[in-house]
């Protein structure tokens, strides 16, 4: 058969086809007869189908909302736009949709971050993840109870006590914080001589401590009394580096007296066993109550009472993998971390935690109630501003709660969100939050079970609010947690 005749036939066929198409078409059944008109135009229903791709369709219907993030991790609540909200960031890290598990909580107090806080960690416990909370005001006992965990309450001269030089954390962890607790007694940046002198008063006192833990009034006398290799280290005579030390002695030497007394400067006094439960709570809210620099004195046991759990945290970690497990997931809880970031160091050890994460495994929680207070850690294009600022870029996860009116600019053009988003920061209601989780954004109603009520009612006006949004009024059949979490 040639050619030509090949392709006659091909022409005939595709006629043919037409034909059959058009007569079924044509005498389709209709769910109601047609209507005599003398124009040409049907009713919608009995036109022709109109094919269209998705790229075109998008455009026709833009109010269809994205998919969430999946099924796989903890229930948050309702997607305004969609279904259930989940999300885990350990999961997403994996799936290459996030760069690291960190989160930043901002909203108006009363309208639900710490709600959010609370069950975030009540829920993440049926994964096995452990919790770990610092806690300015004495408000997450509750919680800390009901997962089967250990509250340890500081107090100026109490029982408690922690040791953050303790020698489970490694050497450069040490040196970090003997050098951001000095920065911030001193209100300044160290001297060369001063951070070098630290660094070996540390190694003295190991060494002089022999096998017994060394506390920071161990590193005080090495200051105080230079050995003469600790001035040749400095290159100059020992009382040259006695009056170059004595300043840096003398802040760490306060950290044993006024509203820092007792707590960190000795041994810690604590049983293993707290160490190893589900959760540990470190109650702060006792320190600096009444004092004038209640802020730096929160703010240093804040940043010790880290190094601490960082050192037990790393501890446990090799020991899992020494084992052949893998380590806990852990969530860490910073509330009122704005207290701490103005002051000189602690944001550098902050900033230093939040990359390092992915390494130790721990989310870091930061609870602020605008990300101005980034801003105003330190003076405009000042370092200690710049790392402040660094946190944000540091957490792929920022958890937006309704805003004044007068932040939603700033918050809007940090966060890069589209106008739409812009408007509804400043009308949310209480309960609902903008999820920004990887570039994606999700407006979620948080959800809570009657069984959650007594975990976060510690504010009885937030209480009543979320009680007037109809949407929050969830039976206990709505919202279901997995067996294993005890009440």
């Amino acid at each position: 058969m040639s050619a030509r005749s090949e392709q006659r036939r091909d022409q005939r066929a595709a006629h043919a086809e037409a034909r059959a198409r058009q007569r079924t078409l044509s005498h389709r059944e209709h769910s109601q007869a047609p209507t005599l008109r003398a124009t040409r135009l049907r009713r919608p229903a009995e036109r022709t189908a109109h094919q269209v791709s998705t790229a075109h369709f998008q455009a026709a219907y833009p109010a269809v909302a994205e998919p969430g993030l999946g099924s796989r991790g903890v229930y948050i609540g309702r997607d305004m736009h969609g279904g259930s909200f989940v999300y885990d960031p350990w999961v997403l890290y994996a799936a290459n949709l996030l760069n690291d598990a960190n989160m930043l909580v901002i909203g108006r107090p009363g309208y639900g971050k710490s709600a959010l806080l609370k069950t975030w960690m009540y829920r993440s416990r049926v994964f096995g993840r452990t919790c770990e909370l610092i806690d300015p005001k004495g408000e997450y006992r509750q919680l800390v109870e009901a997962l089967g965990g250990e509250v340890l309450t500081f107090t100026p001269g109490g029982q408690t006590r922690l040791n953050p030089l303790t020698r489970i954390g490694s050497r450069e962890m040490r040196e970090g914080l003997l050098e951001a607790i000095a920065r911030a007694m001193l209100d300044r940046q160290l001297t060369q001589a001063e951070a070098l002198g630290l660094s070996a008063a540390l190694a003295a006192a190991d060494e002089h401590a022999d096998s017994r833990d060394v506390c920071i009034p161990d590193v005080a006398v090495q200051l105080r009394e230079p050995t003469r290799a600790m001035a040749d280290q400095l290159a100059c005579t020992t009382g040259e580096a006695q009056a170059d030390l004595r300043e840096c002695a003398l802040a760490l030497q306060r950290l044993t007296h006024g509203p820092l007394r007792g707590m960190f400067d000795q041994p810690t006094k604590a049983s293993e066993h707290v160490w190893n439960a589900p959760a540990v709570c470190l109650d702060l809210s006792n320190v600096g109550v009444g004092q004038g620099q209640s802020n730096l004195a929160v703010a240093i046991v804040m940043v010790c009472a880290s190094a601490f759990l960082d050192a037990k945290r790393r501890d446990r970690a090799n020991a899992a993998r020494a084992a052949g497990r893998a380590p806990d997931k852990t969530t860490r809880g910073n509330d009122e971390c704005w207290r701490a970031l103005p002051i000189a160091g602690l944001a550098d050890y902050y900033q230093s935690a939040f990359k390092l994460s992915r390494d130790s495994g721990v989310q870091h929680i930061l609870a602020l109630h605008r990300l101005s207070d980034l801003r105003s850690a330190g003076d405009d294009g000042s370092r200690q501003q710049r790392l402040a600022q660094g946190l944000l870029a540091e957490a792929s996860t920022t958890v937006v709660y309704r805003q004044h009116a007068q932040e939603v600019p700033d918050t809007a053009d940090q966060l890069g969100l589209s106008s739409t988003a812009r408007d509804r920061i400043a009308h949310l209601p209480p309960g609902v939050a903008l999820w920004c989780v990887g570039g994606r954004t999700f407006e979620v109603r948080h959800v809570l079970s009657d069984l959650e009520w007594a975990l976060i009612d510690t504010d009885q006006a937030m209480g009543s609010r979320y009680a007037e949004e109809p949407a929050t009024d969830v039976d206990d059949d709505d919202v279901q947690l997995p067996a294993g979490v005890p009440v």
